[in-house]
């Protein structure tokens, strides 16, 4: 008997899965953080944001135009969240290096937003 592989989650249904495993409260020691919690309810609020397809890597929130998880392709700038501070990643990450670091989580994703938007105006 063959057991069919489940359909790959669309954008919409994967920013609610992963919202779900974050949402508080949190568990002391747990993946999900409240910065990361921050991070991603914040994410989702932007239109630019909510219309990628969202990955958790590395303790970052990276974003696709990929409509499944499988060609998701590392080209777009990521948010990383971790102690109290919100960095916007060159992706794909390399090391140390980061494009901006604030302390709040709305200036991190609208500065990715915009860069975001600023390259998918230059591949058009």
């Amino acid at each position: 008997m063959r057991v069919d592989q489940p359909l790959p989650r669309t954008r919409e249904q994967e920013w609610n899965v992963i919202l779900d495993e974050y949402r508080p409260p949190h568990a002391a020691n747990s993946f999900a953080t409240q910065e990361m919690w921050e991070l991603l309810s914040t994410a989702f609020r932007n239109a630019t944001f909510r219309s990628l397809y969202p990955t958790i890597s590395m303790w970052s929130l990276t974003v696709s135009d990929a409509d499944s998880i499988s060609d998701i392709k590392d080209e777009l700038p990521a948010v990383s969240a971790a102690s109290g501070e919100y960095r916007v990643l060159a992706w794909p990450y390399r090391g140390d290096e980061y494009l901006y670091l604030t302390s709040d989580p709305t200036e991190a994703v609208e500065f990715a937003a915009d860069l975001i938007k600023d390259r998918q105006t230059s591949k058009d």
